[in-house]
């Protein structure tokens, strides 16, 4: 266990002493130039990939692909470190804090007998954290894709209207054929289908799906398998 552990830690050393080498007064002058701001997007890309590379079940991708996006973060704290803004043990110490302070049931006293119910008291002790601190919450990033930023503030919604299931397939069977009728009239029906769209999202989310791998997968299928109706 041990060893495993040390092989671990070299591993992620070598990492951090590339991109010391990189950033080095002899090192390359693309890096050199870099901040934060200016490599950020990488971030954002990198994760797609991996994210693409996790749906299709290609092993070895998905180990490329997360190697990059451990990368861009290992770089990304470096240039932070740079400017004396914070260092790598204190952004550990951070998730590691967090992490265990939200895993009471694993970390404290806290029983729970569900998945659902650790998901309820990660919210709850989200939502206290805010709190504590003074920070408002955070606004769901507009920067995600819609699917999932519709699907994240759905689950943080507290409307009762909206976690009910069976009034939400109420109003999307009613919706969508108001819809229906109207679709050949002249009349711009962007919101009309704008709310279809998101009354779908939260329907898939309130049985135990996410739109955003439900959409992925029938476009992979109808990639490789060609249209049906």
């Amino acid at each position: 266990m041990e060893a495993a552990k040390t092989d671990r830690f070299e591993a992620l050393g070598q990492i951090l002493d590339i991109i010391e080498r990189l950033l080095g007064e002899n090192g390359c002058p693309w890096d050199r130039k870099q901040t934060p701001e200016t490599v950020q997007t990488y971030l954002v890309e990198e994760s797609h990939e991996a994210a693409a590379a996790v749906r299709a079940g290609r092993v070895e991708e998905v180990a490329e692909e997360l190697g990059d996006v451990l990368f861009m973060a290992f770089f990304l704290v470096r240039l932070y470190e740079g400017r004396g803004d914070f260092r790598l043990e204190d952004v550990c110490r951070l998730i590691s804090e967090k992490m265990i302070r939200r895993h009471p049931h694993v970390f404290g006293e806290t029983k729970v007998n569900s998945a659902n119910e650790v998901k309820d008291n990660w919210e709850k002790i989200k939502a206290s954290e805010k709190g504590a601190s003074g920070k408002a919450v955070q606004p769901v990033p507009d920067s995600l894709p819609a699917l999932i930023r519709a699907y994240r503030m759905f689950s943080r919604s507290t409307s009762r209207d909206w976690g009910d299931l069976s009034l939400q397939m109420r109003q999307f069977a009613r919706e969508g054929h108001e819809l229906g009728s109207r679709l050949e009239s002249e009349e711009a029906l962007d919101e009309e289908l704008g709310r279809l769209l998101a009354r779908l999202v939260n329907i898939a989310r309130l049985k135990g799906y996410r739109a955003e791998d439900l959409l992925h997968g029938f476009l992979g299928r109808f990639e490789s398998e060609g249209p049906r109706a």
